[in-house]
């Protein structure tokens, strides 16, 4: 049984994937719960559905100016590392992944580590917590070590 649930959170991570990556509002907005709770990179302050919300518009603000200024920029999103523990109606998704934006003057490739809590809720999916950790190289931490 739990192979079964574990595929079918990896089937949710995975349209979680692709509703990130293309800015998929409605998908996105189906996806997080109402009450989610996100602890993002710099850990203070949380952030909820709203939040998430205006930065994923944002997002496709940006896409859209940089493609009116003809500087498209070409984005990816991979992840990397997707481990789950299930049960019955609640589940912990722990990965990392890999976002690079490139075009016009920007030149972005960040490593982050992402835990999703997610919860069945009428017979659907929703990420009720979640938190993402900025991942430094050795050469970075060494550098932050030193100062």
């Amino acid at each position: 049984m739990t192979g079964n649930l574990d595929q079918e959170i990896l089937t949710q991570e995975h349209r979680l994937t692709l509703a990130t990556q293309t800015l998929d509002i409605d998908t996105l907005d189906r996806i997080y719960a109402d009450d989610i709770t996100m602890t993002g990179v710099l850990g203070e302050p949380t952030c909820g559905k709203s939040t998430l919300m205006e930065e994923a518009r944002r997002g496709i603000a940006q896409r859209e100016q940089a493609a009116a200024a003809s500087t498209p920029l070409a984005v990816s999103y991979e992840k990397e590392d997707i481990k789950v523990v299930s049960s019955v109606d609640m589940a912990v998704t722990t990965f990392r992944f890999v976002v690079t934006l490139k075009g016009g003057a920007v030149d972005v490739n960040r490593r982050y580590r992402t835990t999703n809590v997610w919860m069945r809720r009428q017979a659907e999916w929703q990420i009720v917590a979640a938190h993402t950790a900025l991942v430094i190289d050795p050469k970075q931490a060494a550098a932050l070590a030193g100062s």
